[in-house]
């Protein structure tokens, strides 16, 4: 069979890939052969230890990446089937929150009361103690656009 190159946009299910150190894997596929794959599925389970693939486990999945090794993998399903599932996963999860959000917002909002507490309170104080210092010094009547600086 020869080998050539082809873009991952014209892969079809049954092409068979070469994987190598530092490549994407392009598609869900099949572990074939090759020498110590290890794959970093990190990107899609979070896990960070690399995963090793052999014939007992040769499961590869797309947007993966190749750590260690090199392999032949043949392509079972194309990368967009895959992440549309995980998209429609993602939508599909609850907005439970967890108790540390919970908690965290609880938090929150106290500091927002408490915060707009005193900025109301502040502007009352300034505002009585500006019409205070009006009234004392027989200005009450008197008001121009300077008041605003003064304010």
């Amino acid at each position: 069979m020869e080998r050539r190159k082809k873009s991952i946009y014209d892969l079809v299910v049954g092409d068979i890939v070469h994987l190598s150190i530092g490549d994407q894997v392009p598609a869900d596929g099949i572990y074939i052969s090759g020498y110590s794959l290890l794959i970093d599925e990190s990107s899609l389970s979070g896990e960070s230890e690399p995963v090793n693939v052999y014939e007992e486990k040769p499961f590869l999945l797309s947007g993966t990446k190749v750590q260690h090794g090199s392999g032949k993998m043949v392509i079972t399903s194309w990368y967009e089937d895959r992440m549309g599932k995980v998209d429609g996963n993602l939508n599909e999860g609850g907005e439970d929150e967890t108790p540390l959000q919970v908690k965290l917002n609880g938090v929150a909002t106290i500091i927002g009361k408490i915060g707009l507490t005193f900025s109301v309170l502040a502007f009352v104080v300034l505002t009585v103690r500006f019409l205070v210092e009006k009234a004392l010094h027989g200005e009450f009547s008197d008001w121009s656009s300077s008041d605003a600086l003064n304010f």
